[in-house]
C-alpha cells in the first residue's frame, strides 16, 4: 500500500467515525421512549422471582395487602428500603451481594421501584 492509499484509507476511516459520533445524540433521543433503565434490570435481574407468577410475588401476595405482591405495583416502597432487603436477605428472600448484582444496577432498581423511574 501507497504512503498516499494509506492516507486516504486513515481520512476515510476518521470520516466514518466523525459521522458516527454525529449520529449519538439522534441516538440518545429515540432511546428516550425506551424503558427506564431500572426497569429493564429489575426484569432481567429480579424478574424471575419478583414477576407476575414468581416465586416471591406468590409469597409476597400472603404477606402483603391485596394488590402490593408485585413489587413495581406498590404504593409506596422506599429505594433504601429495597437496598437494605437486597443485600441483608429478608424472609424467603436470600441476600444479593454485589458480586451478583452492582451498587449501580441495584440503585437504578430501587430507584424505578420508588419512582418508576
Amino acid at each position: 500500500m501507497t504512503r498516499r492509499a494509506s492516507s486516504a484509507t486513515l481520512i476515510g476511516a476518521f470520516l466514518a467515525a466523525m459521522a458516527a459520533l454525529a449520529q449519538l445524540p439522534a441516538q440518545a433521543q429515540a432511546d428516550l421512549s425506551s424503558p427506564p433503565p431500572g426497569e429493564a434490570l429489575f426484569a432481567e435481574k429480579c424478574g424471575l422471582c419478583h414477576l407476575e407468577g414468581g416465586f416471591g410475588t406468590r409469597v409476597l401476595a400472603r404477606r402483603v395487602p391485596q394488590g402490593q405482591a408485585l413489587l413495581q405495583n406498590r404504593a409506596s416502597l422506599p429505594a433504601a428500603y429495597t437496598m437494605a432487603v437486597v443485600r441483608r436477605g429478608i424472609g424467603s428472600m436470600p441476600q444479593i451481594r454485589a458480586a451478583e448484582l452492582g451498587d449501580a444496577e441495584l440503585a437504578a432498581i430501587a430507584r424505578y421501584l420508588e419512582t418508576g423511574q
